[in-house]
């Protein structure tokens, strides 16, 4: 296990190295001058020289490079040109609603996708079967933006029901986690929570929609699969109860493929979630991407590209832990 362990850890290494150094690369081969974009297209040629060398941005590319790696060795991601703050603190202070709306997003996709792939399974080529498979398709193929705009136009500007944002001004609360839901249970500040829970609800359902179809295609296949084996079988023939061999036998086992998408599917929430935080002005780290883009703000655009290869990283490699937990026969293969 120590040996898999290491093994991953280098392969993760690896990852985080190669997806930094291409958007590195990126960055510098774009035609678009970061002095110009940030001082302002009436800059005067004196102005954008001193912008870059204050910024080191008139350094050759291989010590800029050489430079960006030695910070990150130190635990510095370097400094926000739009903002004039460090990108680990614009990180660590953003992360927090990001973090909510994926989790929102991912259970609300698991409390949907599962019981619509087990019903559909049970119910196969019936009339729900076909329902969850348009519903799965619509939830895969369509966009976040254009699903975040009609649930704008019909809940907000038409019902007023759900809110965009974070949290409405005139709420005040004190933030413990950041997570404002959950600060708002800790806190005891009921009025706090619906508030959070109005600008909540559509995004997590715009990000979330797309793992629904994702998870419920994934345990309708598995448990059609399943319900037809031998040993599934044998356990009616010895009559234990249907209950009992659909959710002790049947649906542990069909969760075993659908765990190994998972990590895709943090790549599916966070690429959402960019999308998402932008239409309903979520202040996640995706909104902070954006308007960073925007400004070719280098430093907070590689800062959130590394720090994003982390958390995939890291959600990828526990998905394979869990994965080898779930059976041990894939476990013994692992090793």
């Amino acid at each position: 296990m120590i040996r898999l362990l290491f093994k991953r850890l280098m392969l993760t290494l690896v990852v985080i190295w190669g997806v930094t150094t291409v958007s590195f690369i990126t960055m510098h081969v774009l035609p678009r001058d970061v002095a110009s974009a940030m001082v302002g297209p009436n800059a005067t040629p004196e102005q954008l020289e001193k912008f870059r060398h204050d910024w080191g941005l008139d350094r050759p590319i291989s010590e800029q490079y050489f430079n960006f790696y030695s910070r990150i060795l130190k635990g510095d991601l370097g400094t926000s040109i739009r903002t004039h703050r460090s990108v680990v603190t614009e990180l660590v202070d953003h992360f927090p609603a990001t973090f909510e709306l994926a989790l929102a997003a991912l259970l609300f996709g698991l409390i949907m996708g599962i019981p619509l792939g087990v019903f559909s399974a049970l119910h196969r080529n019936k009339w729900f079967d076909h329902f969850n498979r348009v519903y799965s398709l619509l939830g895969v193929s369509i966009p976040n933006f254009w699903l975040g705009l009609l649930l704008l136009f019909f809940f907000y500007f038409k019902l007023n029901v759900f809110l965009p944002g974070h949290l409405s001004m005139h709420i005040s609360l004190k933030r413990i986690t950041g997570l404002v839901v959950l600060d708002s249970i800790l806190r005891g500040n009921f009025r706090a929570f619906v508030d959070a829970v109005r600008h909540l609800v559509m995004p997590s359902f715009a990000v979330g929609l797309a793992v629904t179809g994702y998870i419920s295609r994934q345990i309708r296949t598995s448990m059609i699969e399943i319900l037809e084996s031998d040993y599934i079988r044998a356990a009616k023939s010895r009559g234990i109860p249907f209950s009992v061999v659909l959710f002790k036998h049947a649906l542990k086992n069909s969760l075993i493929p659908t765990v190994s998408i998972l990590g895709v599917l943090v790549g599916r929430l966070l690429s959402g979630a960019i999308v998402a935080e932008v239409i309903f002005a979520w202040p996640g780290i995706g909104y902070v991407a954006y308007l960073s883009i925007l400004k070719a703000d280098q430093p907070m655009i590689l800062g959130f590209t590394f720090f994003v290869a982390i958390v995939y990283s890291i959600v990828t490699f526990f998905v394979d832990i869990t994965y080898g937990l779930l059976n041990p026969k894939i476990r013994h293969a692992m090793r």
